[in-house]
This record gives C-alpha cells, structure tokens and sequence, in this order.
C-alpha cells in the first residue's frame, strides 16, 4: 500500500499547487482561487492529478498571501480546492482570519474529498475549526461514473453545502446544470484552463493542444 503523506501541522505557510486571481465558475460571484499542493485521495479520473503528492508546490506565508489577496479589490471571495484542502487545515485557518481582519465582507468556500459527517465526528480539532470560518462548502470525493454537470460540482455525489447564510439565497439554483471552464494565461504566457470539465475534457484538449504543436502546463479543475 503506498503511503499518504502529509505537510506538518503548521499555521504560517501554506503549501500551493497554483492560484488565480479572477475566476467566475467556482463558485458565486468573482472570486480568486488557491489550488493547495497534496491530497491524501486517489480518485479514479481527478482532472488535478498533478496537484496529489505530498512533495513540490509553493509555500507561501500566510500574512504575506493575506496581503496580496485583499489587495484583489474586484472579488467577492476566495476559493479553496487542490489537492485537499483539508490536509492544511491549520494554514488555511490563519489566512481566513489573516483575510477577515483587513475585509471582512470577502467569503470564503472549499471543495474537500471527505464528507462533513466525517469531518465533524472525526475530524481534528484545526479542520473543524476550518468548517466553522467557511461559508460554503463543497464535500465528497470525486466519482468518475456519477460525473455531473451540476453547479460547481464535478460528480452527483458530492453536496453544495452553505455553512453560513450568507449565500442561502443561492440553494434553489443548485438543481442548475451550469459548470463550465475558463482560460487564463499566466504572466509567462502559460495556459491554463479552470472550472468543472466535462467528462474526458482534458485529455482531449491536451491531445489537441499536442497535436498542433502547443505545449500546455499542468492546469487545475475544481
């Protein structure tokens, strides 16, 4: 069996796979999103495999990161997906308060591979203090064969959850079949796509991409 590894329990560095500062398909409003490096699931069709090891990634000190994303006047909150970010759960918890302290309208939501039962019956004492400073969660692994195209989800099984009310207006559109991705190029000319893919999207598109002749870096899905 291989073993699952994990960054140690700190709360001044956050580990990040990639982030972008300007994404509208995962979830409500304009919104930047972090990336985290690592996760502790393996599910089968994961559109963000390169995001799963334990191992690279960027660390990025908490104040310092809290500084550049309120300085992001044109969003209305931030998004968490990866990798899992449950694994940093501690980190992620410092950046929130970090962030509230200096704009305390920005929200804040997750994906995570592990059910809310679980992470409230079993989870640490860090990621459930997590759960509480979230305003939307979204839980569950990824199911290649229930693949969906429901609202910010990437297969049926996983929930739209509002922890807070901030966002309750926004449970009767859930039913919506709206995902979609968006493009974006990086500072050096990179390529990278976002959002909730449809099903086989990005071995496709990178077999296309190839076959004219244009590299892609690795992009990240919810």
């Amino acid at each position: 069996m291989q073993r699952v590894h994990s960054w140690p329990e700190e709360r001044s560095v956050v580990h990040i796979a990639r982030r972008s500062e300007r994404c509208t398909v995962l979830g409500p409003g304009v919104r930047a999103v972090l990336w985290v490096q690592g996760c502790p699931f393996r599910c089968p069709g994961c559109v963000a495999s390169e995001t799963l090891p334990f191992v690279g990634g960027t660390p990025e000190q908490v104040d310092d990161l809290a500084v550049q994303l309120c300085a992001l006047q044109e969003i209305e909150g931030i998004t968490f997906s990866g990798g899992e970010p449950l694994a940093q759960a501690p980190a992620l918890c410092a950046l929130i308060d970090s962030i509230r302290e200096r704009r305390p309208d920005v929200t804040f939501m997750s994906y995570t591979g592990y059910r809310i039962e679980h992470l409230q019956s079993r989870g640490t004492r860090e990621q459930k203090n997590l759960l509480s400073k979230l305003d939307i969660l979204v839980d569950g692994p990824y199911v290649r064969e229930q693949h969906t195209d429901l609202r910010w989800r990437g297969s049926s099984n996983q929930r739209v959850l509002f922890l807070s009310s901030r966002y309750s207006r926004l449970t009767d559109t859930l039913k919506e079949r709206d995902t979609s991705i968006e493009f974006e190029f990086g500072a050096d000319g990179s390529l990278h796509w976002m959002g909730i893919p449809p099903e086989g999207f990005r071995d496709a598109f990178e077999h296309e991409m190839n076959q004219r002749g244009i590299e892609l870096t690795q992009s990240e899905g919810a």
